[in-house]
């Protein structure tokens, strides 16, 4: 059964793209979401509308399906660059920008300086020939990816300290989450800009972080989304590993 599903599926618009694994990303997200009451939340659960009243703020679940969404989106962009489709990239940099508005509404003060990072990181690979040219994953030397490991941090921990102390906002938990988050998206995702295979091993360590990340700030969509990528990120690592040169 689940044979001629594949079967069927590789016969829609997406022409092979799209399997069953994909679908399960997109049900689980759907499912905690649903099932943790995250679908009806609206724009009073976001700090900057702490307090407001009306119907678009209080009952329109804005908060929770445009979460949700942005949350399948990433599940698609994510596979499709897994399984080596440019397409994956392109969705990805649109859906970074939504994603960005979402975390800093979840209490992420530095969202602001590091996401304008995430659109442009996210953008370049969509216009690489190693993507363009469906390329053979490549590996990087080991100091390359020290250097960029130490520049990533720097840059990510000092961001997000000048954003949380611009916005007046205390350095606490989501801080730090979010500064160890965004120092390994950003390595991972200048790593991803020349399709190198080590990029995963960086994807599995925030896939895990940002579970936790998600959990500190109640957003559920995204638990049952990097539930899902810790997974993936392992597929990812074995079937690079095994095209890359």
């Amino acid at each position: 059964m689940f044979t001629k599903i594949n079967k069927l599926l590789h016969k829609t618009f997406f022409k092979g793209m799209v399997d069953l694994f994909d679908l399960l990303g997109v049900v689980m997200v759907l499912a905690v979401a649903w099932y943790m009451h995250f679908l009806t939340t609206p724009l009073s659960a976001l700090h900057f509308f702490h307090g407001a009243q009306g119907y678009w703020m209080t009952t329109f679940p804005a908060v929770g399906i445009i979460s949700t969404l942005s949350a399948v989106a990433s599940i698609t962009s994510t596979r499709f660059i897994a399984k080596q489709y440019n397409l994956g990239n392109w969705i990805s940099w649109i859906n970074v920008i939504f994603a960005g508005l979402l975390d800093f509404g979840f209490g992420n003060m530095g969202a602001w300086l590091t996401y304008p990072i995430s659109v442009v990181t996210n953008y370049l690979p969509t216009r690489m020939t190693e993507w363009t040219e469906n390329k053979t994953p490549k590996k990087a030397k080991w100091y390359v990816v020290c250097l960029l490991i130490v520049t990533a941090f720097l840059l990510s921990f000092g961001l997000n300290y000048l954003g949380y102390g611009l916005c007046h906002w205390p350095v606490n938990a989501v801080y730090y989450l979010a500064s160890i988050t965004f120092g390994l998206a950003l390595t991972a995702d200048v790593l991803n800009i020349f399709k190198v295979q080590e990029q995963w091993y960086f994807w599995g360590i925030y896939n895990i972080a940002n579970f936790g990340k998600a959990l500190t700030q109640r957003n559920f969509a995204n638990v049952g989304k990097y539930s899902y990528y810790i997974v993936n990120s392992l597929w990812a690592m074995v079937t690079w590993a095994k095209k890359s040169k």
